[in-house]
């Protein structure tokens, strides 16, 4: 293979490494009604995995719940105390923190850096707490505070439209990512819709790095054609 065309793989292999984005949409695909029951999607070789979780544990702690999707609306949560595919006007399948604090964990195949998060509003309020981090997480019988400091996503229209909560305050690469109605509150009400993430990767060289790097391939180019020049003339 000539030294031509190493460059150029070794250039393709360089740029194949950004990946791009993948929406995860969440507004279809009810699973089974049971309390701990999951969904999985898998896109572009990522898949997440979502459960539900509430407080409605001995002290406060989180049990398993039930997962909803409302088709067209996107996802909630059905605790032990709303009970199972629970629709009256106090939960309406949703993501809430009325009598307990729902969460909704997503789990990633692979780690991730976290784009952003669409929901639906309602009853003029949705805040969120999230949480995220690495490795697998273990809810079961723990507390809120036992997750760490959450980052806190407030939605300050009452306005009953779609919102986007940007995840962008996450700067790592994650391997789960915790979001629940606002700790501490008693009226928020979402369905979550999408959840945009990128699968984590080798990080691409900055364009300096870029121009060193070609130059010295130029350079090595340049020195194995000169050299295999001088060797054809001394055969000659």
């Amino acid at each position: 293979m000539s030294f031509t065309l190493r460059s150029v793989l070794l250039a393709t292999v360089l740029c194949s490494t950004q990946a791009a984005a993948t929406e995860f949409t969440f507004v279809s695909g009810n699973p089974a009604d049971a309390f701990g029951n999951s969904y999985s999607q898998t896109l572009d070789g990522l898949t997440t995995t979502a459960t539900a979780w509430s407080t409605t544990g001995k002290g406060g702690r989180y049990e398993t719940a039930e997962l909803e999707i409302f088709s067209g609306f996107g996802m909630g949560v059905c605790n032990r105390d709303e009970g199972l595919n629970c629709s009256n006007a106090n939960n309406m399948h949703a993501l809430d923190n009325r009598g307990s604090t729902d969460l909704v964990l997503f789990s990633f195949s692979n780690a991730v850096t976290l784009g952003n998060l669409s929901l639906q509003q309602f009853g003029g309020d949705s805040d969120l707490s999230l949480w995220a981090g690495s490795g697998s997480l273990v809810l079961a019988g723990q507390k809120s505070n036992d997750l760490g400091r959450a980052l806190t996503a407030i939605n300050v229209s009452r306005i009953d439209t779609l919102k986007t909560v940007d995840l962008a305050a996450f700067t790592g690469t994650y391997d789960w990512l915790a979001v629940s109605a606002r700790l501490t509150q008693a009226n928020d009400f979402a369905k979550l819709r999408t959840l945009t993430v990128q699968a984590a990767v080798t990080p691409v060289p900055e364009a300096d790095t870029w121009t060193m790097l070609l130059a010295g391939l130029g350079l090595v180019g340049f020195a194995v054609h000169r050299r295999s020049g001088l060797a054809s003339r001394r055969r000659a």
